[in-house]
């Protein structure tokens, strides 16, 4: 994984934890991330939920 899907995992998980400042989704309970790599063979889908 690259330096953008790294940000992309770094701003859903801000985002689920609730300290996306100014970026921030209110109520924010699911995220999904989506990346290609390279010459887009490699493709990346993440899900993220929080779990009470």
């Amino acid at each position: 994984m690259g330096a953008t899907g790294t940000g992309q995992i770094v701003e859903l998980t801000e985002q689920l934890r609730g300290g996306a400042k100014e970026r921030q989704i209110d109520g924010a309970t699911k995220g999904l991330a989506h990346n290609l790599g390279g010459d887009a063979a490699t493709t990346v889908v993440t899900v993220m939920e929080v779990r009470e």
